[in-house]
């Protein structure tokens, strides 16, 4: 995926106007413009994880979300779709928009959430109001050395880099796009399902960097390290 977005998503200052053909839309006519990525990193670190975790009070609410969930691998999984709860803030620096979040509750599948492969890919599908997708992700993941009774969780990220930067680039140089937080647990008998809820950010306004400079979509993805693999409560 990471050499698919790197080889086919070149992006120069033009072409970046293309994201108001997505959440962008949403915007009120008053929206003041997006920052630049020197604003970008309140995005990182503990205002993203506030954000996730909802530790800052809404300030209003879009109906309409919806999300198509899949998987392939070992085996493939049916689709399904769900309704997303978006909220937005007014809560970042700068006066610098805060971006939707989107929590999609995998509950109404049962308790045993969504059944995936040990190892394959994910595949979630972002849809506005309109039915318009917002956002296609594709993540990679492998758990086949995950025990029974355990979870676990990847993040992975969008970011808008500057060309040529791609492993090099300063957290001040990079925008976020876009984010999808994927929880996964194992049952007593092994089997791997995600489960609770998934949780994404995405741009409230349309993209326009002022530095003129090229930039490229960069994709990470990110997993517990020490350990990798917690057991359940």
């Amino acid at each position: 995926t990471g050499r698919r977005l790197k080889g086919a998503r070149r992006l120069k200052l033009s072409s970046l106007r293309n994201f108001r053909k997505g959440p962008g839309l949403l915007s009120p006519p008053s929206a003041s413009p997006v920052p630049t990525p020197t604003v970008s990193r309140t995005l990182l670190g503990n205002f993203e994880e506030s954000l996730l975790r909802g530790r800052f009070a809404p300030s209003g609410h879009i109906e309409g979300f919806t999300a198509e969930i899949g998987a392939s691998g070992s085996y493939c999984p049916q689709h399904v779709t769900l309704p997303v709860t978006v909220t937005f803030f007014d809560v970042s620096e700068q006066n610098a928009p805060a971006p939707f979040l989107g929590v999609v509750d995998l509950n109404p599948l049962g308790r045993k959430g969504y059944s995936v492969p040990k190892m394959g890919t994910i595949q979630v599908t972002l849809f506005n109001p309109n039915q318009t997708v917002v956002k296609m992700f594709l993540v990679t993941f492998d758990f086949s050395d995950m025990p029974a009774a355990h979870m676990t969780f990847l993040r992975h990220r969008l970011f808008l880099v500057p060309v040529g930067e791609e492993g090099n680039a300063s957290p001040t140089c990079r925008l976020l796009c876009y984010l999808l937080h994927l929880r996964f647990r194992s049952s007593r008998s092994g089997r791997l399902s995600l489960h609770g809820d998934i949780r994404l950010l995405f741009s409230r306004r349309s993209l326009e960097l002022d530095t003129g400079l090229p930039y490229e979509l960069q994709a990470v993805t990110e997993a517990p390290h020490n350990p990798r693999y917690s057991p359940l409560p």
